[in-house]
């Protein structure tokens, strides 16, 4: 649920708020609002010097992951964030200096290569003697057809349609009859000699930057500094003047249930609190509060993005159906209990609180992934029904064996999650905006429920099943295709009149029309988008299936040594890859039917701002 919020303003006197600000920074507390924040030389530099320091930790931090047994150790490590950012930026600076000149001089000495033993020390004492050469590069039938006349010329080599050869003539006569190539003027043995030296530096550099490694933690001790002075900054630039600038007042945001913390806090201080309800609920940051099982699918929220102020949290709400639908989609009890033993193992062993909150998710996920392979059959790939010895309570949890009842439950649960969706809009609206506001969505869930309703009386087909549900006998009879006409019928009128309430009543049916058109074909759009989870799941097991096939075919019927290793490599290796697609399928496609079809219809528009107390979230 989202949280609800207190809008408070701060009045203090001027002199004091510098004071008052850091206090406030070291409560952490207060959500500042920003509306009315003016422009500050200090902030340019405040934010060059965050992303500066920023990026030379991830620097560190890449070289600390990639070379955590280097144990070569600087004489003297800088003492502060600023030496130490001094000291990386310019390593780095140095080491891509001379990672440049590697490449070029690479380029220069393999440009050489072709040309044999060539050495200008040579070729300018031959000048200065009185001998020219010239070196020059033709196309063969250009060289060919050349007249040289009595020009001396001296074939280095041919390679391809190209040949590279040398002008020899005396000094100070005749120009070249060919542009002469331009070629690197150290010579190979002088790049070779400045390649060395140029692997030294940098190898020296690579030493320096491993060794500043050890200096993250002064780094990071300056970001966070650095991050309260910028929060500082942006603070005190939020401070509004008052009574001719004698008395500045800060409006921010506190949930309702730190209000008490903060007026405790305030009681003996020269602050005086105003609090209110918020004016602007867009304005108002947004804190979900939800019981330890709906939080862990937050992360599964904040993909999309927080709800509004006045909305209503998805997340308890998607949380049942998005486990239920990744376990669907993966649907293989084999790779769910992979799932839920390495989950299981993350919980246990992984230390990092954020991290562990995700292996618990994916232990959810692992057991919604056990129970869709019972649901749909399907153990690595291989039938359940077929195994041999299949005890009776096993078999009787295969409830989707058939093609044909997997398929329409998964259309039937796309309908279920629509109407629910309508039902949180129908909610929603009804708080936003009156009893009126929700008529349309109202109208939509009654011309859904309705028309699915109908068209199962249509088939009148009282044994009609899926799996071991009896929808055609919960939906057959006069009564019931009489009501569900109704509905429909209702539906279309609350459409037609109330799909836009400021509108007025004469012209809304005009509107409604054009939105009775976007209704029912989006509609039956949405509802067919849910097919996806009964076919990713068909996908996964028929590949697995093949991948078995295959492993099979590998053994043969006289097995040795070779091939049960070779059978066992094709198993592993192809149920890995099927794994790792289907669990990829798994959780885009649920994302994408909760953030597109789900959330159409429970309206959802999101785009909140995240509360974040001036100096530190505290939970």
């Amino acid at each position: 649920m989202v949280e609800k919020m207190r809008m408070v303003r701060l009045l203090m006197a001027a002199a004091d708020s510098a004071g008052i600000l850091d206090s406030l920074q070291d409560l952490g507390l207060v959500h500042i609002s920003e509306t009315g924040t003016a422009l500050s030389p200090d902030l340019p530099t405040l934010q060059s010097r965050l992303g500066s320091l920023r990026k030379a930790a991830s620097i560190l931090e890449a070289r600390e992951k990639n070379h955590p047994s280097d144990a070569v150790i600087l004489s003297e490590l800088p003492g502060d964030a600023s030496g130490v950012l001094d000291a990386v930026t310019s390593a780095v600076h140095e080491l891509s200096e001379r990672r440049n000149r590697l490449e070029r001089l690479e380029k220069d000495l393999e440009a050489l290569e072709p040309w044999g033993g060539y050495d200008p020390a040579v070729l300018a004492e031959l000048e200065r003697n009185g001998i020219s050469i010239s070196l020059h590069l033709l196309g063969a039938k250009a060289f060919d057809g050349a007249d040289f006349d009595d020009r001396h010329m001296e074939v280095i080599s041919r390679s391809g349609a190209q040949v590279r050869f040398a002008e020899i003539r005396e000094s100070g006569y005749d120009e070249p009859l060919f542009p002469a190539e331009r070629l690197p003027a150290a010579g190979a043995d002088g790049i070779r000699r400045e390649l060395e030296s140029c692997r030294d530096d940098i190898a020296a550099f690579d030493i320096t930057l491993n060794s500043l490694t050890a200096a993250l933690p002064i780094l990071r001790d300056g970001i966070r500094e650095a991050e309260s002075s910028l929060e500082r900054e942006m603070a005190s630039l939020s401070l509004e003047d008052a009574a001719d600038s004698e008395v500045s007042v800060l409006t921010g945001y506190i949930p309702v249930s730190l209000a008490a913390e903060l007026e405790h806090y305030l009681a003996d201080r020269s602050i005086v609190p105003i609090f209110s309800d918020p004016e602007d609920p867009a304005a108002a940051p947004i804190r979900l509060r939800n019981n330890p099982l709906a939080r862990l699918f937050e992360p599964i929220t904040s993909i999309f993005g927080l709800p509004q102020y006045t909305e209503i949290d998805t997340t308890p709400f998607l949380a049942p159906f998005f486990a239920f639908f990744f376990g669907m989609c993966l649907a293989d009890v084999g790779y769910g209990i992979i799932v839920t033993a390495g989950s299981l193992a993350g919980i246990i062993f992984l230390k990092k609180p954020a991290a562990r909150r995700l292996a618990a998710l994916g232990f959810i996920l692992g057991l919604t992934t056990v129970l869709g392979g019972l649901l749909f059959n399907t153990l690595f790939g291989t039938a359940i029904d077929g195994l041999p010895g299949l005890p009776p309570g096993v078999a009787s949890m295969l409830l989707f064996r058939d093609l044909n009842d997997a398929m329409a439950f998964s259309i039937f649960l796309g309908v279920v999650q629509i109407l629910f969706g309508f039902t949180m809009q129908m909610v929603n609206r009804t708080r936003q905006g009156g009893f009126a506001a929700a008529l349309q969505p109202a109208g939509t869930f009654l011309f859904l429920a309705g028309a699915v309703v109908l068209g199962l009386t249509v088939m009148d087909n009282p044994a009609m099943t899926i799996g071991p549900i009896p929808v055609g006998a919960w939906f057959s009879g006069d009564a019931v295709r009489q009501a569900a006409l109704a509905a429909v019928i209702a539906g279309v009128v609350l459409i037609l009149l109330f799909n836009n309430p400021e509108k007025k009543i004469w012209i809304r049916p005009l509107l409604g029309i054009w939105e009775m058109y976007n209704v029912a074909s989006g509609l039956l759009g949405d509802v067919l988008s849910y097919i996806r989870l009964f076919a990713l799941s068909l996908a996964g097991g028929l590949l697995g299936g093949a991948i078995n096939l295959i492993a099979t075919m590998i053994r043969g019927d006289d097995p040795g040594i070779l091939s049960w290793f070779f059978m066992l490599l094709v198993l592993a290796g192809g149920h890995f890859i099927n794994f790792a697609l289907a669990a990829l399928g798994a959780f885009v496609h649920p994302l994408r039917l909760t953030f597109v079809e789900f959330y159409r219809a429970v309206g959802f528009a999101g785009g909140g701002t995240a509360y974040a107390p001036f100096g530190g979230n505290k939970s």
